[in-house]
């Protein structure tokens, strides 16, 4: 600092150096109220350029070991979920094992040991479908295919820890069933209602039609509703009460069946003129099938005359030869007949029969009632000639022939048993068979088990791991902290320092500018 000369006016020394000792106290006085109000010690790179150098890295270290915490955590949460489907799987081998330890007593029969076979294959499915279903984020955590599963446990590359399963626990990888390839149709039982389809059984495998689904595994029939007369004649039955004036419902047997077809119809009177000897009436197909135009026939004017005989029920007035299939027997001719009045019927064709299908509790089940699957009811109509063209496909996955109707009778059946494919098979029908599938349980037991405790240990290792990585988290936390953010105390206390020093400089620098005047005191 130069020295004060107050002799000399031009220059005031003393002036000067008060400026200057007031300008460097408020830099430092800037200083510290900025890491006040900022709370960090570095606040641009020139506070302390390494200081802030190796601040940055401690922080990208700080912030990837947070990263860290939190793929650990997500690793365990995943490995939890797989324990969950591991855990289910042995509950489920072990009533595997108590089932087939029920199956190896003789005190049961075929039927009992038929049950637990079924039971047992449902388990295995289940076995299949924890398989399947145990998924994080889509992937298959118990899929021996899915293969190693890597989590990053460190901050820097190749910090990782790796999992997989170490045994197919799939049910056919444990030995536990056998896979099924394809859907697969056996008959129990059939009537001579039902012959052989080509060189197969009387119910054989079939596709799915329309939007039908095929059947799920279990058993089902195939039953006979009803049937026409015989090759040439077909079956007509009344569902509701017959018209006023008409004494009988019959078959027609003479003319020309052009618009024949079999189904549920009403027949509904809507005219009659005794003028000209004629009766309209208009039929309607109840069971929405493709039917003419519009599922339903006018005819208008069909001669009639008035005494009793019968009235053949046809698709147009004058086109006498094509009959709908059916007669109606008349009381007392057109006279009896009253317009407005409607009657049902349900007739099949010559040559055909009524078919249902049921499930193993006797209930009708949605089937295919055309060739393309696009009509489904709980029954359908089917040629009935013991050859291909009487092959029924029911949309379901089963498709069956129908003997002669000669040789159909209301009420025939073809039981059988459908296994859908995929189906887990499993063999316990005898005490030998069911004692070995004991010991195959076991050691399905062993895999599973074994799995949990592998599992189990890297769950705990990751929670070492992540007690770890917590600690140095907090650590790196501290140091960065240390080298970064500002001590608020000191810099409190450096604040008020420098703030009083601001005021002394202030006085000190007035006093300074005051000094050359006592100069003029010489002058006097």
């Amino acid at each position: 600092m130069a020295t004060v000369d107050v002799t000399r006016i031009a220059s005031n020394i003393g002036a000067l150096n008060s400026l200057n000792s007031l300008t460097g106290i408020n830099a430092k006085l800037a200083t510290h109220q900025t890491r006040l109000s900022t709370g960090k010690r570095i606040n641009s790179a020139s506070d302390d350029p390494a200081g802030l150098t190796i601040a940055t890295k401690m922080l990208a270290r700080s912030e990837g070991l947070k990263v860290t915490l939190d793929n650990i955590g997500d690793a365990k949460n995943m490995l939890s979920v797989a324990e969950g489907g591991l855990s289910k799987m042995t509950d489920i081998i072990v009533q595997m094992r108590n089932k087939a330890e029920q199956a190896a007593s003789d005190t049961l029969g075929s039927s009992e040991r038929s049950t637990i076979q079924t039971q047992l294959s449902s388990y295995a499915q289940q076995l299949q479908d924890i398989v399947d279903q145990t998924k994080w984020n889509g992937v298959k955590l118990l899929d021996i295919t899915t293969g190693t599963k890597q989590f990053q446990t460190g901050v820097d590359e190749g910090e990782t820890t790796t999992w997989s399963m170490a045994s197919n626990l799939a049910p056919a990888g444990l030995n536990l069933s056998a896979n099924q390839v394809g859907d697969a149709v056996a008959v129990t039982s059939a009537d001579t209602g039902f012959v052989n389809v080509g060189a197969g059984a009387q119910v054989v495998q079939g596709g799915t039609l329309g939007n039908m689904t095929k059947l799920t595994t279990g058993g089902y029939s195939f039953e006979v509703l009803g049937k026409a007369t015989d090759a040439t004649h077909g079956s007509a039955t009344a569902s509701t009460a017959l018209l006023t004036g008409v004494s009988g419902l019959s078959t027609a047997t003479t003319g020309t069946a052009a618009a024949e077809a079999s189904g549920h119809f009403r027949v509904t009177i809507t005219g009659k003129d005794d003028t000209l000897d004629t009766i309209s009436y208009k039929v309607e197909n109840l069971d929405n099938n493709t039917w003419g135009t519009s599922g339903s026939v006018t005819v208008s004017g069909q001669s009639l005359a008035d005494a009793a005989g019968t009235m053949i029920v046809q698709d147009s007035a004058t086109a006498l030869n094509h009959h709908l299939g059916v007669e109606l027997t008349l009381v007392s001719g057109r006279n009896g007949l009253v317009v407005g009045q409607t009657m049902e019927y349900e007739y099949i064709k010559q040559g055909q029969a009524k078919v249902e299908l049921n499930d193993g509790s006797g209930v009708a089940m949605e089937i295919a009632k055309n060739a393309a699957g696009t009509q489904t009811g709980t029954y359908a109509y089917t040629t009935a000639d013991g050859t291909s063209a009487s092959d029924y496909n029911s949309g379901r996955g089963a498709t069956i022939r129908l003997n002669a109707v000669a040789s159909v009778s209301v009420g025939n059946k073809a039981a059988f048993t459908y296994k859908a494919d995929n189906r887990y098979l499993v063999d316990v029908s005898s005490a030998s068979k069911a004692g070995a599938y004991m010991t195959t349980a076991n050691n399905a037991l062993d895999k599973v088990t074994s799995a949990i405790s592998d599992l189990g240990s890297l769950m705990a290792r990751l929670t070492f791991k992540e007690d770890s990585v917590a600690t140095a988290q907090v650590n790196v936390e501290a140091s960065y902290n240390r080298i970064m953010n500002a001590n608020m105390a000191e810099e409190q206390m450096n604040a008020s320092k420098f703030s009083i020093l601001q005021q002394t400089a202030i006085a000190m620098l007035a006093q300074a500018n005051q000094a050359p005047q006592n100069l003029l005191s010489l002058f006097r």
